[in-house]
């Protein structure tokens, strides 16, 4: 018999078998020349005897297998997570013990006003009227302006939209401002507030009368006060109003302070203050750090010449404009770097843009304005005729007169003259420039613009 029949015969003997219901004979091992064909398929395994229930739990460990790399995903993620967590609380200790908490809240909280204001800004505009028709002082505020008179003060937006007024209550009212927040204080009392465009951030009173204050562009505020052993006292406050205040108790002595000036670090402040020597008055200006607890350089003023105003115009050195002179200090000595005297003429009125300076100084014959580069160089004298006031910017000056503004460059250009029929009470430097007449504010432009 050949192989092919003995193959035949095999297949009849397993057929009959499943017929009969027999188990179907085991076939011989296939020999090494059986065909690629011929060879048998590979065994399945058989079907589970298992019960439903008990396969079910036997498959679910396999069912809750996950791959290995989402785990280890996860578990970075995790570990990233919690490292975010540490590097904060870490920070917020260091911010709390540096003190620095406070002016990140003061900031954070200076921007959710300026992002509310800007959403708000909707129907806002110029001209706009504050109902403020003797406003007695009016300062720059985050682009806005903040205007006071005896008994209210009315706040608005860089947008020209009117934020709030305030009614403070004080005998004589003042204020000082720093960059988005400013500080109402009573120089007849002990009370002061300090105000964010919004709202009243904090209120404050102290044991003796107020004689002034300064902020800085940071929210930090020096406060002078009378005092019952010295001649003064000036607390210096961080912005969240928290905390031992740095305090300088001024002798007899050392006088007792009439201006302030805050650095742009906002730690340095100039100090000038007034003293009686010799049956006259002298007048100091003193470098002082609320970082240190030695008072720095110091300079001293012509005899009888009384400061009207001082202000930073670099790290390194202090504009002082007296009565009778203006004086360049430098800061790391105290020393006198350039000088302009105003020749017997009577000042009338000073402002600052920039680093620039302009004076309004009254002569025989009329007014005459002069400015003057961050080196006391003078850059132009102009008549000024009948003039009240100047007020500057970075890049024009302009004369307030009797019923209008007259605008000039720095170099005594005459730029044009605006008739408003009516005195201007203030021009300042805003978002735009703004000028003040009788209530209303409004931008000030060339005639015809």
């Amino acid at each position: 018999m050949n192989r092919e029949e003995k193959e035949r015969l095999e297949r009849r003997r397993r057929m009959l078998a499943r017929e009969r219901g027999e188990a179907p004979p085991t076939p011989p091992p296939a020999s090494k020349q059986q065909p690629e064909r011929e060879r048998p398929a590979p065994e399945r395994s058989a079907p589970s005897t298992l019960p439903p229930k008990e396969q079910g739990a036997a498959a679910a460990p396999a069912a809750t297998l996950r791959p290995i790399s989402p785990i280890l995903r996860r578990r970075q993620r995790r570990r990233r997570i919690a490292v975010v967590l540490v590097v904060l609380i870490i920070a917020a200790v260091m911010a709390v013990g540096s003190g620095l908490l406070g002016t990140s809240i003061a900031m954070l909280g200076d921007m959710t006003d300026s992002i509310s204001l800007y959403l708000n800004r909707a129907g806002a505009g110029w001209p706009a009227n504050t109902g403020i028709r003797t406003p007695t002082q009016v300062e720059p505020l985050a682009g806005g302006f903040v205007e006071m008179d005896n008994e209210d003060v009315a706040v608005y937006s860089a947008y020209g939209a009117k934020i709030r007024t305030i009614q403070p209550g004080y005998a004589r009212p003042a204020l000082a401002v720093g960059n988005t927040r400013f500080v109402l204080y009573n120089r007849a009392g002990k009370e002061l507030t300090v105000q964010s465009r919004t709202r009243q951030l904090y209120a404050k009173s102290f044991n003796n009368a107020i004689m002034l204050c300064e902020m800085a562009q940071n929210g930090t505020l020096a406060v002078v006060t009378e005092s019952d052993r010295y001649a003064a006292e000036v607390m210096v406050y961080d912005a969240s109003f928290s905390g031992d205040p740095f305090t300088w108790k001024l002798t007899s002595t050392d006088g007792t302070p009439i201006a302030l000036s805050f650095a742009t670090d906002n730690h340095r402040f100039a100090a000038a203050t007034v003293a009686a020597r010799d049956g006259q008055l002298r007048t100091t200006v003193r470098m002082m750090n609320t970082n240190s607890d030695t008072a720095g350089p110091f300079y001293v003023a012509d005899t009888g010449s009384v400061i009207l105003k001082l202000k930073w115009i670099s790290s390194s050195r202090v504009l002082a404009v007296f009565d009778t002179y203006a004086a360049i200090i430098n800061v790391s000595d105290g020393t006198e770097s350039a000088r302009y005297d105003y020749g017997g003429a009577t000042l009338q009125s000073v402002s600052i843009g920039g680093r620039s300076t302009a004076l309004l100084l009254a002569v025989r014959g009329g007014d005459t304005l002069v400015t003057l580069d961050d080196s006391l160089n003078q850059l132009a004298s102009v008549a000024a005729g009948q003039a009240k006031s100047v007020s500057s910017t970075a890049t024009a000056v302009y004369l307030l007169t009797a019923s209008g503004v007259e605008s000039y460059g720095y170099d005594g250009t005459h730029n044009w003259s605006r008739d408003y029929g009516a005195a201007p009470q203030a021009v300042i430097n805003a978002r735009e420039t703004l000028v003040f007449i009788s209530g209303t504010v409004e931008i000030l432009n060339a005639p015809h613009e």
